[in-house]
């Protein structure tokens, strides 16, 4: 890449960062349509956050990524917010708009982009189950109820968070039916069987984390079983379920659709699917 006095720069801010695939997959996308922009990792620790958007914008970025642990803190820095971003009380993009910064949130579009192309499923009209009750699990019970769901369950293993999320689907989208039922609860065996889509929220099965989210019993074929965790690449979870006959998914697709959608977001073009496509497989196959 040459980098020069009028590249435009774009990055990401996270504590820790070192993990991220973002500017390998962004600064790909750069190359591939000979954009002159430049995407660049910023480790920014908790106490140092509104000085580092204050310089990120007096520095004259285009915009960022805002990953763990700033998703929700950002908010209080920025000057706008998107629909999606106030519905899910956190940012994972934010794009200049003149003077002003304004918050988005891609995480729920790239889970359905992802239920869309690569299993070929559409949620509208149907019953979904979702384990957890965190940020993840916000985003993604709110692009299900924006996309039309018929029902969502929130199985969790407390229910504060649960009813707190159950209570915001019921406000905004009160044509969705929605219940709580914790890990415990012998009405998940018949919420398991009258979904057609299961999806992990939580951290359990991730590397250093291993077991089971909920119980495999019941998961069939009739089922789409999506793990939102990509390292390993294959959870678990997801091989139980696999081996039960149930089409399986992990978060690598969620991963790079709404890199995508940010992507778009930034620049108002097009990303180059089939590059970054290349590039993720080409990351996660190192990371293996």
């Amino acid at each position: 890449m040459k980098i020069d006095g009028k590249t435009k720069l774009v990055g990401i801010i996270g504590w820790p960062i070192e993990h991220t695939f973002s500017p390998s997959l962004h600064n790909a996308a750069f190359t591939e349509v000979g954009l002159d922009w430049a995407y660049l990792p910023l480790s920014v620790s908790p106490d140092d956050l509104e000085a580092a958007v204050d310089g990120i914008k007096a520095m004259g970025f285009m915009g960022f990524n805002v990953t763990m642990p700033h998703k929700k803190t950002v908010i209080e820095y920025l000057d706008g917010l998107s629909e999606e971003a106030i519905l899910a009380d956190a940012v994972n993009t934010v794009k200049r708009d003149d003077d002003r910064l304004v918050g988005h949130n891609t995480d729920g579009r790239g889970f359905i982009e992802s239920l869309k192309i690569d299993a070929d499923f559409l949620p509208e009209g149907k019953d979904a189950l979702i384990i957890g009750a965190g940020g993840a699990a916000r985003s993604v019970a709110i692009s299900l109820a924006m996309s039309n769901v018929s029902s969502l369950t929130v199985v969790n293993r407390t229910s504060n968070k649960a009813k707190i999320l159950t209570a915001l689907i019921k406000d905004n989208f009160p044509e969705c039916e929605v219940k709580v039922l914790s890990q415990n609860d012998e009405k998940i065996v018949s919420a398991k069987k009258g979904c057609q889509l299961i999806v992990n929220a939580t951290s359990v099965g991730m590397r250093g984390n291993p077991g089971l989210p909920i119980d495999v019993s019941e998961i069939g074929a009739g089922h789409l079983v999506y793990d939102l965790i990509y390292d390993p690449v294959e959870t678990e979870f997801l091989k139980r379920a696999n081996e039960l006959g149930a089409k399986t998914l992990n978060g690598t697709k969620m991963l790079l659709y709404q890199g995508m959608i940010a992507w778009e977001i930034w620049t108002g073009l097009k990303p180059p699917a089939d590059k970054m496509i290349e590039t993720l497989n080409y990351l996660m196959e190192r990371k293996a």
